[in-house]
């Protein structure tokens, strides 16, 4: 069964400016730095719509996984608005609608992410809450919201 992870985040910084930067993939390895390294994607690399990207992560040192697809299936940056389709190591399906919108003087960026991972879903929806989190308190978000639901 599927579900899912939303994670939103408050900056205090221009919407086009984050939108921008979720685009760049060195912000997501930076972002992931002591967590996992991605091998795979040249240095400068910026989200492209009808782009895949097939990366090997490396979880804490020790859990490699392989061949992780991430398809960029929509980009609109008039709207702020990022989709992708990723899946690989048993995860069927990890959509993720990522969102930019204005708030305030700042900006509110809300990750959506429904996911499929058969058995292992539970699991799999925790860590990426956990993960999601976790980049968003590298980026110093000024507040951070979470939640899992079934999709």
């Amino acid at each position: 069964m599927a579900a899912l992870v939303e994670v939103t985040a408050l900056y205090g910084a221009e919407p086009d400016d984050v939108f921008a930067s979720a685009l760049q993939f060195d912000e997501l390895m930076d972002a992931m730095s002591g967590l996992a390294v991605y091998e795979g994607l040249a240095p400068g690399t910026i989200a492209e719509e009808g782009k895949t990207y097939t990366v090997d992560v490396t979880f804490w040192g020790l859990i490699k996984m392989k061949g992780h697809v991430m398809h960029v299936e929509r980009l609109d940056r008039e709207n702020r608005v990022l989709q992708s389709r990723e899946s690989g190591n048993g995860i069927k399906r990890w959509d993720h609608n990522l969102s930019v919108r204005a708030e305030g003087s700042g900006a509110r960026w809300i990750d959506r992410v429904e996911i499929d991972a058969g058995w292992q879903t539970a699991f799999i929806t925790r860590f990426a809450r956990f993960v999601y989190t976790r980049r968003h308190k590298h980026r110093k978000a000024l507040e951070i919201t979470r939640q899992i639901t079934r999709a």
